[in-house]
């Protein structure tokens, strides 16, 4: 009878095994996936200039302590000074009924490129654009000061988050093909 409990106890024990295996091969990890998540613990000012009519490049950008006191101080052409929170200039480009949207409407791309793109949704994987500078030398010094500053001081997190899977059942696929 031992000799039987025993055999019961080893198919149990191989069942539980391959159970397992099918369940993480079918539903486990990798169902999912990881992805850090930044956040900027500190505020920009970006300065930008007119060069052409709605045509803008970033002059510097400069780290400050805190992100509620982030601002785009825009010159343009006629010396006029704008300063601006980044929810204005988000609105500017969503709404032609602003008043100043002709003065501000070519202003997101140039800010997209820089480091306010960060704050303006940009995926932190890309780096700033150099064509957003004035020049190689503006670029040089805002990427290795404010850049460095903002990297270093910000908050990474992973998540985990449903993978978006090609493959399997319902994956949109179809092995049918026609014609001939």
């Amino acid at each position: 009878m031992t000799l039987q409990k025993a055999n019961h106890t080893l198919l149990f024990l191989g069942l539980a095994i391959l159970a397992s295996i099918g369940f993480s091969a079918c539903g486990g990890n990798s169902n999912y996936v990881e992805e850090q998540k930044v956040e900027l613990t500190k505020g920009l000012i970006t300065e930008i200039q007119e060069v052409d009519s709605n045509e803008f490049k970033i002059t510097n950008e400069t780290v400050v302590p805190n992100k509620a006191d982030s601002r785009i101080i825009a010159t343009y052409l006629d010396g006029t000074v704008d300063t601006l929170t980044v929810d204005q200039v988000a609105k500017t480009e969503n709404s032609s009924t602003t008043r100043h949207y002709y003065r501000r409407s070519g202003m997101s791309s140039v800010l997209m490129g820089g480091l306010m793109g960060y704050y303006m949704g940009r995926s932190f994987s890309s780096p700033p654009r150099a064509s957003a500078y004035a020049d190689p030398q503006t670029y040089n010094r805002v990427t290795s000061n404010a850049g460095t500053t903002l990297n270093n001081t910000a908050r990474r997190t992973t998540v985990r988050r449903p993978s978006r899977s090609s493959s399997g059942y319902g994956s949109g696929r179809s092995t049918r093909s026609y014609g001939g």
